[in-house]
């Protein structure tokens, strides 16, 4: 299958992941998954980790090193301005419960989601062009996240005075943002240069969700349970899972497209 579907297929699931708050209907799967977020949270954190590595070495390879370092600077600098544009939306990893959230609350929420999600389908696609199986790392990475992010939101938009379906609507409505960012990817990656770019803003943009959100995150859950060794567990499990893949997994990697009529040529 071309990068182009590839892509557009990974818009889809993360678009059916922004559902994952209807599993709390249950209130079994609620105690259950409630309590192992937090873990999901910092397995990501360790896919993400070294994915960004192997964009980074990716942009490298087909750029010059000071477009590549602009590139992943530049990732960080757009999620660093996204998140001060938009501060204290409550993303968190763990079910709220300790404080009430009012319809601004929501709506922000909602607004937060809708940019990240943007920004999600921007880098996913450099992604899948460099390798199909970069490509289902980096989606099984922002999943995990958006699983976490999405179940959160979901009770962030409840306790705001949502009704269930409408809690549910409103987050699968945020998450088709992400086709703009794919479509977006697509359209400047219609030369190497521009699509080894991207490598590194997504690389960029990994990186500062790892450092600014996940990783902050675990510290303060080991500081609140006193428990570190879940956290160390989960973070190489999703090491040594993305090593494996990308080291054991036969590559085939893609052909950067030289021109815009070769990229649409990807999706025959």
């Amino acid at each position: 299958m071309s990068p182009v579907l590839w892509s557009i297929a990974a818009g889809f699931s993360v678009m059916l992941v922004s559902l994952s708050g209807i599993i709390f209907a249950s209130h079994a799967l609620s105690a259950w998954m409630g309590s192992r977020l937090t873990y999901l949270a910092t397995f990501s954190a360790g896919v993400l980790t070294i994915l960004s590595y192997h964009l980074v070495g990716e942009s490298l390879r087909e750029s010059s090193s000071a477009l590549a370092a602009g590139s992943i600077l530049a990732g960080v600098i757009v999620m660093e301005i996204i998140h001060h544009l938009l501060p204290d939306v409550h993303h968190h990893h763990e079910i709220p419960s300790d404080h009430a959230h009012t319809a601004i609350d929501g709506r922000k929420v909602l607004v937060s989601d809708a940019v990240h999600n943007i920004t999600d389908g921007f880098i996913i696609v450099p992604a899948f062009f460099v390798d199909w199986t970069i490509g289902l790392a980096a989606t099984a990475g922002i999943l995990l996240h958006e699983l976490v992010q999405g179940i959160s939101e979901f009770f962030v938009l409840r306790e705001a005075g949502y009704g269930t379906r409408k809690a549910l609507t409103l987050n699968f409505s945020a998450s088709s943002t992400i086709f703009i960012g794919i479509i977006l990817a697509l359209f400047l990656a219609s030369f190497a240069t521009t699509l080894s770019l991207l490598a590194g803003f997504a690389a960029g943009g990994f990186l500062s969700v790892v450092v600014r959100d996940l990783l902050p995150h675990a510290f303060e859950s080991i500081k609140v349970s006193r428990t570190w060794l879940p956290h160390i567990v989960a973070a190489i499990i999703g090491i040594s899972l993305m090593l494996a893949v990308t080291n054991l997994v036969p590559h085939k990697e893609t052909a950067f497209p030289a021109s815009r009529s070769s990229l649409i040529a990807y999706t025959v």
